[in-house]
């Protein structure tokens, strides 16, 4: 859907539907709608649609302008109830509001840029922060765009598809500032990276194998710039990747160690910011088999590395101005003859031995050779793993708010907030160490897992012996956000692409270096 820009006053605003915002009644209307009713708009404000519309979380009404005329559609979206406002509504509302326009085959709707003013506690600054315009904009195109994503590509008809707006207006009575231009460039690489991890991610694992993210990780290089670099199962194992190889050791599709890198003109010696995204594009449990039900589900395993993979898209679509790399070990998990066993003791690259409990526990083998290879390498001024590594993270926290765990409490707040600005949640679990007792092995340095008790806070645990204390470090558990079983409006069933902005927003601020 394309973007566009109409310069003109109310009384000359065309479009094939108007789209409006309003809050939950007794709430009056926001500043913009106020006065296409006393002006333009004075049929809406006799019509009976209007006086049923409740402006209720989800709720969208469709009213039709007597005789046509330039506006002969005007939807309105509700927001709910004005004290319980955040950007999140906004998001929502916007999402079904173009959805609504794509079933009755409005072609060309249009949202005018007065409508976003009058926000509860927001102010008029095109800047992007909490509550600015620019912030409420940016929220806006970003739930219209992603809100219309599906994934069709594996049908042989497409018959039954959604149908979506051809472009999206925006309305304002002078030309727009450079400032608005680049809100909406930013969103649209938000949405390109969205789109990326949600098609990575929804896809099946007899297509997206290990080679799959090795051919989307050069088209990103290609296209971007980006330094690449592929290493393959018999490099991993020359190089001491002994936790990664091990888990590989089971699957007949080849595995990679992917490594991206974005380091523009002059910041090639700069300690770099490291995404580490776990890869496993399908996950059996191993020799630890997991359960028949829903493991189709479990092709979603890789949706860390997907959301690395659309940071970057993002990344090198914004182009920029930071060093920014990216690792993703990518494999299956699988029984086998080769396959690693419980009871088996590995060494990794940081040189400590892991006694194997169960090959369940395998993403944090993948995640903690990366680790200490980025740790290495990179010298990173900070370091984030994201992956749908513990069931116990959807336990503890459900499917809406993912884990986070790292080794300093300030930056754990600060990628909260950062999360909570994109609408992306995150709630702060303790990393003390008393909990390293539970993983201490009678065999080798340590074990991949420990009891049933604690199981997020265990696996972060595991992974912070590989992260150097001097190193700055967060681990991102989306286990229960990276896929939704319901049509939240934003995403539709399936794949969320959750951790694309946060991490977007990471490397766009600097934030928390």
């Amino acid at each position: 859907m394309q973007i566009e820009w109409k310069t003109a006053p109310m009384p000359e605003w065309q479009a094939d539907a108007l789209i409006f915002f309003a809050f939950e009644k007794p709430c009056g209307y926001l500043p913009a709608l106020k006065q296409f009713l006393g002006s333009s708009g004075k049929w809406l404000a006799d019509s009976a649609a209007l006086i049923d519309f409740a402006g209720k979380p989800g709720e969208v009404a469709v009213v039709y302008a007597p005789g046509g005329g330039p506006t002969p559609r005007i939807i309105l979206a509700g927001l709910g109830p004005i004290e319980r406002f955040e950007t999140e509504r906004l998001k929502f509302a916007s999402a079904l509001a173009l959805r609504k326009c794509g079933d009755l085959g409005v072609a060309r709707p249009a949202i005018p840029l007065s409508a976003l003013e009058g926000f509860p506690g927001a102010n008029e600054s095109l800047a992007i922060g909490p509550l600015t315009l620019g912030a409420l904009l940016r929220e806006t195109l970003v739930g219209a765009m992603a809100g219309l994503h599906q994934f069709q590509e594996l049908k042989s008809n497409n018959s039954a598809a959604a149908k979506t707006p051809e472009s999206l207006a925006l309305l304002w009575p002078e030309p727009p500032e450079s400032t608005i231009l680049e809100i909406v460039a930013l969103a649209r690489c938000e949405v390109a990276g969205i789109t990326l991890a949600r098609e990575l991610t929804i896809s099946p694992a007899n297509r997206v194998t290990p080679s799959f993210l090795v051919k989307t990780a050069s088209e990103l290089a290609g296209r971007f710039g980006f330094k690449i670099e592929i290493i393959d199962l018999d490099t991993a194992r020359s190089m001491g990747l002994g936790a990664f190889a091990a888990v590989a050791s089971g699957s007949a599709e080849p595995p990679f160690f992917i490594i991206l890198e974005h380091a523009p003109p002059g910041t090639e010696n700069d300690p770099a910011l490291v995404m580490i995204g776990k890869g496993i594009t399908f996950d059996s449990g191993g020799i630890s088999l997991k359960p028949r039900d829903k493991m189709e589900e479990m092709k979603q395993d890789m949706a860390g590395a997907a959301a690395v993979m659309g940071a970057f898209e993002a990344i090198g679509a914004a182009g920029l101005p930071g060093r920014v790399a990216a690792i993703m070990p990518c494999t299956e998990n699988m029984p086998g003859g080769k396959a690693y066993k419980p009871g088996d003791v590995f060494r990794t690259y940081s040189g400590r031995t892991v006694e194997i409990i169960s090959t369940d526990a395998e993403g944090r083998l993948v995640l903690c050779d990366a680790l200490a290879y980025a740790a290495k390498r990179f010298k990173p001024s900070l370091m984030v793993d994201i992956a749908t590594l513990t069931g116990a993270a959807i336990v503890a926290l459900g499917k809406e708010v993912a884990a986070i765990l790292g080794n300093r409490e300030d930056l754990v707040a600060s990628i909260q907030r950062i999360g909570a600005s994109v609408g992306e949640r995150f709630w702060p679990l303790p990393l003390w160490d008393f909990y390293f007792e539970g993983l201490k092995s009678e065999v080798a340095d340590m074990k991949n897992t420990s009891d049933r008790g604690a199981g997020t806070i265990h696996a972060a645990m595991f992974l912070k012996q590989f992260v150097p204390d001097q190193v700055p470090w967060a681990h991102l558990d989306i286990a229960g956000t990276a896929w939704t079983d319901k049509d939240t409006g934003f995403s539709r069933k399936g794949a969320t692409g959750f951790g694309v902005r946060t991490l977007f927003e990471l490397a766009r601020n600097n934030k928390c270096r």
